[in-house]
């Protein structure tokens, strides 16, 4: 090789040297450039996470504390008592704290050591529900965390985030809500716990107090010792390794994973309990505690050939009061938690079953947690009621009888004695100061008084009718309405259109021109159906009806299309409390307060988790209420009511109403002072058989006598529950006014069809009306409900002004002495309009010189003959 070609090939490697060099230098100058970057975003990272997680940590610090602050940390014997005490009573108080009873309980407990659970069971429940039991101190703060993240992202999943230790204080001393607050005082107390009593004796209080479903007879037991004996019918200490799983499993929903119904069946799927039951084998064989063998075999073994078979099981009498109390306190709690849940109906349409859990949640919390139930029942009152009952019920009527034929052709007779019912409501209150449920609780359980729905029949008449043609100025108390025949329009499908259906009343029809006073005092049917379908077409009774609390599962809104709920003949009808408590308002001044049994509930610590709000709804005005009472005053007077008050040792300002039904199958009484209002009804409950005239006396005058029996008695023992002295308030805008009898309004010009005029006046007499609803003259078609004839042959009779004064004045006697017949006139009946069987009218009881006579033939309730003491009757 030359020179000069060596020399030029050491260049050349020179220079690629010297750019591999400066290649490298520059990968490490940017490299080292990365690298600085990289640790400083990293620093600054590390710097925004811990101030971040400081400021984290001390928002979350201070959020704790601000959730257990006030929180008292019980003592060590109180906590460990609280833990141990399986059986924490609840009970249920009058309205002056005297006991009504302790909730009895049908949940099963059967405490045992924890040395009689075998490690089968014991396995499997921890490896399930708290896989770090013997090595966290009472909490696991990983879990929380977890399970506040899946909360706040609002993850589908739910791992949980509680141990054992916050398990059992949440069963025990907490309350079973789910609110942060609950939450913080539970991490606060498990620690707590942890630090005064020993893993195994917390173990053994969780075993003994976790709920596990139902039993084969339907009850429901806690602890594993009734688990184990009432699913597979061995003890806890003999459970086999699938046994033991399925029991493990129960607590996590245990209503939903029982193999039995609530009346001890076994359910038909068990899927959901058999997938739990394999969950819980896995995670026994995840921890060691089985092996891979045992785990395939139990999995493969068929549980269910396990259950025991159901069996019967025998309920212990309550009291009507304690039965109705246990019913409503558990509505109330079940809606409690579901509310502090924040349950909406959306996810109880999606799951129905929670509905089913939330109650079963509710009888376990009341039976097992100590709350405290304060209901509005007046011990003394409600006592009073019970034993006039038990010492009258027997005079109430006498029995009936059925026969019917069992599967062998054998014939058997079975007694049905007549029953009763009623309740005294607050008017201004509502609440419910006594009642009575049934003529006797040992011979039958059901409650009359808040579930018997019944058709209400005259009683209904101030309410539906009444009441709101006041308050709409389409009556006054003076407003004339014909007693003459008269018919509806009623639906006919034979014929495929509408038909006139007659109404009639409970006796005859007077053919006499009364007033609404009249015809509420006596109760006649055709003037209130008159009254009632100038309104129909618009529903405007039904607007105060619901006013009154009465709810469309009571009477639809399509009932309100038919004249016979005028009359208070309603397809399924209103139990006493609720018509009562609609009764309520007229003696409240026109204000409704809903009826109500439970004042407040409060829990093992003495917070009240439930409180009764008071709501009123105005109904209608003062003024209108106020004729409407004065009205109603005359009912027992010179009415189908008279005399009844005759039979009381005190006086008071009542109002009062009787009622009837269709073939006498209910009768009804519901009178009100300004403070109270009580009413009763008597009946066989059974629509075959209806009340006759027992022991000679009308059924009306026997349920009056009784009405009279029960507040004489209850006047001894509160004489100022009535308000005696007392006067329903006048409104100033109210006044006394002379209007002409026989037509209701002033004197005046008359205007007749054909034109002509002619100046009207006659006798008077003073009524009072609203201020803003003053009758004025006169006119031609007066009276609600007359035809164009009747009104002919009515004004037929009439002199124009320019003949004679006693022209005049005879002719106007003569029309009085026609058309307003004597107040002790046999009252008509009350018929139903419609074309279903009609119900009986109001009629009046015969004056009391007549109330001994031999009762005449009950009459059909279209006969137009009067009877003696003839029954008022409702539609």
């Amino acid at each position: 090789m030359k020179r000069s070609e060596n020399e030029e090939q050491k260049q050349s490697e020179e220079t690629t040297e010297t750019e591999q060099s400066s290649r490298f230098e520059s990968v490490v100058y940017y490299f080292d450039i990365f690298y600085r970057v990289v640790k400083a975003l990293v620093i600054l990272l590390i710097i925004i996470l811990l101030v971040a997680g400081s400021l984290g940590a001390g928002t979350a610090v201070g959020y704790f504390a601000s959730l257990v602050h006030g929180s008292e940390i019980p003592k060590r014997e109180e906590m460990v008592s609280q833990i141990q005490d399986y059986t924490r009573k609840s009970s249920m108080y009058y309205a002056d704290g005297s006991l009504i009873s302790d909730v009895r309980s049908d949940l099963l407990r059967t405490p045992i050591p924890l040395d009689q659970v075998s490690d089968l069971l014991i396995n499997a429940v921890v490896s399930t529900e708290d896989e770090y039991f013997f090595e966290h101190e009472g909490v696991v703060p990983k879990a929380v965390a977890r399970a506040l993240v899946q909360e706040l992202s609002d993850s589908g999943a739910t791992t949980g985030g509680s141990t054992l230790t916050q398990q059992l204080i949440k069963q025990q001393i907490l309350s079973p809500e789910v609110t942060h607050e609950r939450k913080a005082n539970e991490i606060l107390l498990a620690y707590h716990l942890e630090n005064e009593i020993d893993k195994d004796q917390i173990l053994e209080a969780y075993l003994n107090v976790s709920p596990f479903g139902r039993n084969n007879k339907g009850q429901n037991i806690a602890g594993v010792e009734e688990a184990a004996q009432g699913i597979f019918g061995v003890s806890a200490s003999d459970v086999s390794l699938p046994q033991a799983a399925f029991i493990a499993g129960l607590p996590q929903r245990p209503i939903v994973f029982t193999p039995y119904t609530n009346y001890g069946q076994i359910k038909e799927s068990h899927d959901l309990s058999i997938s739990r039951q394999h969950e819980v084998l896995f995670r026994m064989y995840r921890e060691g505690h089985i092996t891979q063998e045992e785990y395939e075999e139990a999995r493969a073994y068929d549980i269910t050939q396990d259950f025991i078979n159901q069996e019967n099981m025998d309920y212990d009498d309550n009291t009507y009061v304690y039965d109705i109390a246990l019913e409503r306190s558990l509505e109330i709690l079940s809606e409690h938690f579901m509310q502090a849940e924040e349950v909406t109906d959306e996810m109880l349409e999606e799951n129905p079953e929670l509905v089913e859990e939330y109650n079963e949640r509710a009888k376990y919390a009341l039976e097992n947690q100590g709350y405290k139930v304060h209901t509005t029942v007046d011990k003394e009152i409600h006592d009073t009621l019970e034993r006039v009952t038990a010492e009258y019920k027997d005079q109430l009527g006498a029995p009936r009888y059925y026969t019917y034929e069992d599967d062998e052709g054998e014939t058997h007779e079975v007694e049905v004695p007549i029953n009763t019912s009623g309740a005294m409501i607050d008017n201004r209150t509502g609440r419910v100061i006594g009642f009575i449920g049934g003529a006797d609780y040992t011979t039958e359980q059901y409650n009359y008084a808040f579930k018997s729905n019944r058709s209400p029949g005259s009683v209904f008449k101030p309410l539906a009718v009444y009441g709101p043609a006041l308050e709409n100025d389409i009556i006054t108390p003076a407003t004339i309405i014909p007693d003459t025949p008269y018919e509806v329009p009623t639906w006919d499908s034979d014929v495929g259109d509408y038909v006139g259906h007659p109404i009639t009343n409970a006796t005859r029809i007077t053919n006499e021109w009364m007033t609404a006073e009249k015809a509420i005092t006596i109760s006649q049917n055709i003037p209130a159906a008159k009254i009632f379908m100038e309104m129909k077409d618009d529903h405007v009774s039904e607007k105060y009806i619901r006013r009154m609390g009465i709810s469309e599962a009571m009477i639809p809104s399509s009932e309100f299309d038919n004249a016979s709920t005028a009359l208070g003949g309603l397809t399924e009808g209103i139990p006493p409390v609720d018509l009562m408590s609609a009764f309520s308002t007229i003696g409240n001044n026109g204000v409704h307060a809903d009826a109500y049994i439970i004042e407040r509930i409060e829990d093992s610590n003495g917070e009240t988790v439930y409180e009764h709000k008071h709501e009123e709804t105005r109904v209608w005005g003062e003024d209108s209420n106020y004729l409407l009472v004065d009205m109603m005053r005359n009912i027992h007077v010179q009415g189908t009511a008279r005399g009844t008050m005759d039979n009381l040792p005190f006086e008071a300002d009542w109002i009062s109403k009787t009622g009837t039904t269709q073939d006498r199958k209910d009768i009804w009484y519901a009178a009100s002072t300004p403070r109270i209002t009580f009413g009763t009804w008597i009946g066989y409950g059974n629509d075959n058989f209806r009340l006759g005239d027992d022991f000679g006396i009308h059924p009306s005058r026997r349920n009056r006598n009784f009405w009279a029996e029960l507040m004489s008695a209850v006047y001894e023992v509160n004489p100022d529950i009535f308000g005696v002295g007392e006067e329903f308030p006048r409104p100033s805008s109210v006044t006394d006014e002379s209007v002409i009898q026989a037509t209701g309004m002033k004197s005046g010009t008359v205007e007749t069809p054909g034109g002509s005029t002619f100046n009207f006046s006659g006798p008077t007499h003073t009524e009072v009306f609203k201020k803003d609803n003053i009758p004025g003259p006169t006119v031609y078609d007066f009276a609600i409900g007359a035809t164009d004839e009747e009104l002919a042959q009515f004004w037929g009779g009439r002199r124009p002004s320019e003949e004679s004064e006693d022209e005049d004045e005879s002719d106007n006697e003569e029309s009085e002495d026609n058309n307003d017949s004597e107040e002790e006139s046999e009252p008509e009946a009350e018929q139903d309009p419609q074309s279903e069987p009609e119900e009986e009218a109001d009629s009046e009881p015969e004056p009391e010189e007549e109330e001994n006579q031999e009762p005449e033939p009950e009459s059909d309730d279209s006969s137009d003959e009067d009877t003696s003491d003839s029954e008022e009757s409702e539609e």
